[in-house]
C-alpha cells in the first residue's frame, strides 16, 4: 500500500467513525409554544380568546380540525388530506397543547385511551409526552349527579385530571341585562304581564307609582 491510498484509507476510516458519531448522538429537539385544537363549535369566541390568551400568551397556532374557524384572523393550520401530518408535527412541537370546548364524547375517548381516531391520538399522545395538556370548557364541570348524566361527566373529567390534563373554564357570552327604569308605571307592569315577564327592573332610586305597585301584587311581578 503506497502513502496515497494510505492516506485514502485513513480518511474513510475517520468519515465512518465522524458518521457513526452523529448517528449515535441524540437529537436536541425542544418544544416550544401553544397549540390550540379546534375540534367542535366554540361557543362566544370572544370570551374563548381573552381565556386563551390569559392563560397562554399571544403567541398561540390553531389547528383547525373541520371546523369554521371562528378565529379567523389568528394564525391557523387547517387538518384534512394533506394537513394531518402538519397537524401532528406541530402538535408534536408545543410545550402546551390545548383541546378548546371539545365534545364529551371526545372527551369521554380520551379517558378511555381510545386512540384509533386522530385527535385522541394526539391529546394521548401529548400527555404520554408529559406535554403541559389543557381543556377548556365552555362551562364549570358540575357536582357529582349520582343516575345522570352529569355523573358520567364527572367521572370522565376527573380521570383526565388523573391522567395530568389541565381543566380551564370560561364564561359563555349572557344575555345584556336591560337598562333598569327609572319610571315604573302601571301600564310597564301590565306590559311585563304580557310579555310573561316575572320581574321589572329598575335604575337607582326610580320612581313607582303607587298604581305600579298595587298592580304589581296583583299579577306577581317583581319590582326590582
Amino acid at each position: 500500500m503506497d502513502e496515497k491510498q494510505h492516506k485514502l484509507l485513513i480518511d474513510r476510516i475517520v468519515q465512518e467513525v465522524l458518521h457513526r458519531i452523529k448517528m449515535a448522538k441524540t437529537a436536541d429537539e425542544c418544544v416550544s409554544g401553544t397549540v390550540v385544537l379546534m375540534t367542535s363549535h366554540v361557543p362566544s369566541p370572544k370570551s374563548a380568546l381573552s381565556k386563551l390568551r390569559q392563560s397562554f400568551g399571544k403567541d398561540m397556532l390553531f389547528l383547525n380540525l373541520g371546523i369554521k374557524n371562528p378565529f379567523s384572523f389568528e394564525k391557523v393550520v387547517e387538518s384534512g388530506a394533506d394537513g394531518d401530518d402538519n397537524v401532528a408535527s406541530a402538535v408534536a412541537g408545543a410545550a402546551n397543547v390545548v383541546l378548546l370546548t371539545p365534545k364529551i364524547g371526545l372527551l369521554e375517548s380520551i379517558a378511555k385511551g381510545l386512540d384509533d381516531d386522530f385527535v385522541p391520538h394526539l391529546v394521548i399522545r401529548s400527555l404520554l409526552w408529559r406535554r403541559n395538556v389543557s381543556v377548556v370548557l365552555d362551562f364549570e364541570p358540575p357536582r357529582f349527579k349520582r343516575n345522570t348524566f352529569y355523573e358520567k361527566l364527572v367521572d370522565v373529567l376527573g380521570t383526565l385530571r388523573d391522567m395530568g390534563a389541565n381543566l380551564l373554564t370560561y364564561k359563555c357570552a349572557t344575555q345584556k341585562d336591560m337598562e333598569g327604569l327609572t319610571l315604573v308605571t302601571e301600564a310597564d307592569v301590565m306590559d311585563a304581564w304580557k310579555n310573561k315577564r316575572l320581574e321589572i327592573r329598575c335604575a337607582i332610586g326610580a320612581i313607582v307609582t303607587p298604581s305600579a305597585r298595587d298592580k304589581s301584587k296583583e299579577l306577581g311581578i317583581r319590582i326590582n
